[in-house]
């Protein structure tokens, strides 16, 4: 069954203005195997795919599925020939059911323009009881689930279309521990079972839990394609970066300065009772799981929810009811969780997203933008954050999801901000990406500002942090010491246990 080809590609090669982003790339795939495919961002990789799913057509090349060739195809023929996508960015309708998610566009019908409501909510617990979802409740609108039950009705809804090959980019983004052990269990039934999957992710530790073989592209080019168990953690990196990059370790800082951000008993929806003081020149980390209570809590320091009760000082001064307008004169900054709908302005240039925040400082005295100032603003943080574009004018919705992250950042950086919250800033980018974030957020320290550093990679948390907060369900239960803490000791307290537990 391996052996058997489901897909191929031959050849593709594709070209946008100043970008050639294929370069006559040959990819397949064999039934009943879990395929990953890697690079940074810019790879290549989300090109590969759009031109698979008929979004994009290739310059030049074609593709073969289940022995069929094809040198033109729509996404609704693609769709037709068994193949499912599951995106980053889900593309689901909040305002709808997870049962009419589900079946939007194929909804039991016997009579025309009857739709079988009790059926097609009989088929949607039907179709989440498959991936043990059955806590998901057909009926509720999707924009009231959380992000993780959000990716949970996206897998199943491609699951329930009975596809011969599914690809899945960077499905455990928004997953916790014990839902992300769901899904490998899963995937791994499914491949078992004859399906084949196209697993795109910069989390090595799945890659190699998950995958049975490997393609990389760095460039726009293939690079390598081989076995899992044929390339090494560490050989993989250097397909992908072209250079071998290890991992960083970031000197612990003896002495950091005065409180910046701190607060007392405070409380929330989602958390209660969170204590914590972050310090200028220090990068706390807050680590936990998805649903944790971080991200709720860090809206609420940001001042976009309310808090119940508690106190929260900002540089010395106690704010009873914040707002964003306000937290950011006080000088706070938040990259948030959804960089995409939150922190920016899709339709907007890489130019005017960047000086969004900053506009009084290119300004003329008549308020209106000193477009040479502007730009000479927006080019140096491109230059110095490696921001890939062929233009600072090019719409933030066209740049992948790494260089959508350093807009966001660069948008901060110009501000006079000493107080800097990442909330999980490295979802979706790579690895060389991930590691000038780590970079930036240790300069910012160094530079006297106080960085809260939100994740959900306890590996990271632990890679990265100066001091290690530890969240589980709303509260922080354990303060940890990076370079004295073991992965296992920081998952442990991740996951509501203690350490009398390992045994």
């Amino acid at each position: 069954m391996a052996d058997t080809v489901v897909l191929e590609m031959h050849n593709i090669d594709k070209q946008f203005p100043g970008v050639h982003a294929l370069k006559n790339v040959h990819f397949d795939v064999r039934k009943g195997e879990i395929h990953a495919l890697v690079g940074q961002n810019g790879a290549g990789k989300s090109t590969l795919l759009k031109i698979l799913a008929g979004i994009y057509h290739p310059d030049e090349g074609a593709i073969s599925i289940n022995g069929n060739n094809y040198d033109r195809w729509t996404p609704h023929q693609i769709m037709g020939m068994g193949v499912s996508f599951i995106y980053q960015e889900l593309n689901l309708f909040q305002d709808l059911s997870v049962a009419q998610n589900l079946f939007i566009g194929r909804e039991p019908t016997r009579v025309p323009g009857v739709i079988y409501r009790n059926e097609m909510r009989a088929r949607a617990e039907k179709a989440l009881a498959r991936l043990d979802a059955t806590d998901i409740p057909v009926d509720t609108l999707v924009k009231d689930l959380s992000a993780a039950k959000q990716q949970i009705v996206a897998i199943a809804k491609a699951f329930d279309q009975n596809p011969s090959l599914i690809v899945l980019d960077e499905p455990t983004s928004r997953l916790g521990l014990e839902d992300s052990e769901k899904l490998f269990a899963i995937l791994n039934k499914m491949r078992d079972q004859g399906l084949s999957i196209i697993y795109v992710s910069h989390r090595l530790g799945e890659i190699y839990r998950i995958s049975d073989r490997i393609t990389v592209l760095r460039d726009g080019c293939l690079i390598k394609t081989d076995d899992a168990k044929s390339i090494t953690p560490r050989q993989l990196v250097q397909y992908m970066v072209g250079e071998d990059v290890l991992t960083k370790k970031y000197k612990q800082k003896d002495k950091c300065g005065d409180v910046l951000l701190k607060t007392e008993s405070l409380v929330g929806d989602g958390f209660q009772n969170v204590n914590f003081d972050l310090h200028a020149g220090e990068v706390l980390g807050l680590v936990g799981a998805v649903g944790a209570g971080k991200t709720e809590m860090v809206r609420v320091l940001f001042g976009i929810d309310l808090f119940e009760s508690g106190m929260i000082s900002v540089q010395g001064n106690k704010i009873t009811r914040n707002k964003p307008q306000k937290a950011i004169a006080n000088g706070m900054a938040l990259c948030p969780e959804d960089r995409k709908y939150q922190g920016l302005v899709l339709e907007n240039s890489i130019r005017e997203n960047i000086t969004i925040s900053s506009l009084n400082k290119v300004k003329t005295s008549f308020w209106l933008v000193d477009r040479k100032s502007e730009k000479e603003t927006v080019n140096a943080m491109v230059s110095r954050l490696r921001i890939a574009t062929p233009s600072i004018d090019k719409k933030a919705r066209e740049l992948s999801g790494g260089n959508q992250q350093k807009v966001v950042l660069a948008k901060w950086l110009c501000t006079d901000s000493c107080i800097f919250i990442f909330d999980e800033p490295t979802v979706g980018v790579d690895i060389q990406g991930k590691s000038e974030i780590y970079d930036l957020m240790h300069e910012l320290a160094n530079n006297g500002a106080g960085v809260l550093f939100v994740t959900s990679d306890i590996e990271e948390g632990l890679q990265v942090s100066d001091r290690l907060l530890v969240m589980y369900k709303g509260s922080i239960i354990k303060e940890l010491d990076p370079h004295c803490s073991s992965l296992e000791e920081a998952s442990l307290f991740a996951m509501g246990g203690n350490l009398n537990e390992k045994e």
